[in-house]
């Protein structure tokens, strides 16, 4: 990916460095705070929040001048864990740390331009490269987080299209929670994933010929796709990311109850199935309120 003289790509290894450096500048710290040895021993590894793995860097006549981290929002947790024992030792305590993602968006987490070549397009050309990578991949929407006191940087992401959704508090700054859709279909995203298994992707592309105002049990939907378990229909719903586009509201018990629901069959989660079957205009049976 090129803009002008600006290279985007992958990031390797051994630009772990930059990628910790980039992690810093996003946090307000500069490589001599305590904590750049844990964002730089985090950026080499697989599997974590700050992975190379997870970056693209930007070069500018050969030389790396910049870089971006982001990562499915569902796996903060999972990606966040290494970070606790390296924090108790190079700091001597652990602090809270808030989350600031959730399943749901591809989180754009750090952004850092050295200073040297600010103010040439770098960031914005790092935040497309990501943010587009991320529709590729299948990603419904890509989300941000902005300090309220930033006003030039959400001039930027706005203008990348991502739009106020919310605010977080994060690390003691108040945030303007920012998102951009992706423009494509539903069908391409499910397509073109690389987060959902094969069965996964037959099963939604298969939910989505189900018309809206009815529904279907969980058998016929495994019958449809040629699975003989309804359990495992049941299994891929629970962990469907497209809700409610992918509409498993729609997949009902064969006893004629609503069945499960986010993996819950009682509580809120069931009164928001029944409320979406009730928009959609589906006539509820007094056997559905069970």
């Amino acid at each position: 990916m090129m803009n002008n003289d600006i290279i985007i790509r992958a990031a390797r290894r051994d630009d772990a460095e930059l990628i910790a450096e980039a992690v810093c500048m996003a946090v307000g710290y500069d490589t001599a705070h305590p904590i750049y040895p844990v964002f730089l021993s985090l950026a080499q590894r697989r599997h974590t929040q700050y992975s190379y793995c997870n970056a693209l860097v930007a070069e500018v006549d050969g030389v790396v001048a910049g870089a971006i981290v982001g990562y499915d929002g569902a796996c903060l947790a999972k990606l966040r864990k290494p970070i606790y024992p390296l924090l108790e030792r190079h700091l001597g305590e652990v602090p809270h740390i808030e989350d600031e993602t959730e399943a749901g968006e591809f989180y754009l987490d750090s952004l850092g331009i050295r200073a040297e070549y600010r103010g040439r397009g770098i960031g914005g050309a790092l935040l497309t490269a990501l943010r587009d990578k991320a529709f590729s991949e299948g990603y419904s929407r890509v989300g941000l987080i902005v300090d309220y006191n930033n006003p030039k940087a959400e001039k930027l992401y706005a203008s990348l299209g991502f739009q106020r959704v919310g605010t977080k508090r994060f690390l003691g700054h108040n945030m303007w929670h920012m998102q951009c859709e992706s423009p494509l279909s539903i069908e391409e995203r499910i397509e073109r994933s690389t987060f959902i298994t094969p069965f996964q992707r037959r099963l939604y592309m298969e939910l989505l010929r189900v018309p809206r105002g009815t529904t279907i049990t969980y058998g016929e939907l495994a019958q449809r796709i040629g699975c003989r378990s309804a359990q495992a229909v049941g299994q891929a719903l629970r962990r469907n990311p497209y809700a409610p586009e992918v509409p498993c509201h729609r997949v009902v018990a064969a006893d004629g109850t609503l069945g499960g629901f986010n993996g819950m069959r009682e509580g809120e989660q069931i009164e928001h199935k029944r409320t979406l079957l009730l928009e959609e205009g589906y006539t509820l049976t007094p056997t559905h309120k069970r």
